[in-house]
C-alpha cells in the first residue's frame, strides 16, 4: 500500500488511527510506503529550509520582476494559506507509531528537509 501528501493534513491521533487501519488491511507480510511532509526534529533545521526555500523562490521570481523583494516573498510563504492546513508529525515519532502498531522492519528510507519516505511491513 503506498500513501502521497495525504496523512500530514491530520492530526497526530487520526495519523496513528489510520496506520491502525492500513495494518489491518495488509495481507501477511504486505508493505505500507508513505511519502509525506514531515516536521523536521529542530527549529534550527525548519530555518535552515526556511531560508533555503525562500532565497530559491526569490531567485525564481526575481528572473522575471526585477522590483521582486525577498522580504515580501518570505512573508507571502510564512503567511501561505495551506500552512495552517499542515499538521506535520515528525518522522521518527511516526516511525515509533508503526512500531508501536505493529508494523516491523520499519524505516525511513530517505528524508530531504520536510519530504520522507517511511513505512514497514505488516508480520507474516
Amino acid at each position: 500500500m503506498v500513501s502521497g501528501f495525504a496523512v500530514h493534513y491530520q492530526p497526530d491521533e487520526r495519523k496513528r488511527g489510520l496506520y491502525s487501519e492500513i495494518l489491518d488491511l495488509l495481507t501477511p507480510g504486505g508493505v505500507f510506503i508513505n511519502l509525506e511532509h514531515v516536521a523536521f526534529a529542530t527549529e534550527t533545521g525548519e530555518e535552515l529550509f526556511d531560508d533555503f526555500f525562500i532565497d530559491h523562490l526569490y531567485e525564481f521570481h526575481s528572473k522575471s520582476d526585477p522590483t521582486a523583494n525577498r522580504n515580501a516573498i518570505a512573508d507571502a510563504y510564512y503567511k501561505r494559506p495551506d500552512k495552517e492546513e499542515n499538521i506535520l508529525a515528525p518522522v521518527e515519532d511516526q516511525c515509533n507509531w508503526l512500531r508501536q502498531i505493529g508494523f516491523i522492519d520499519v524505516d525511513c528510507f530517505f528524508k530531504v528537509f520536510e519530504l520522507a519516505l517511511f513505512g514497514g511491513r505488516r508480520p507474516a
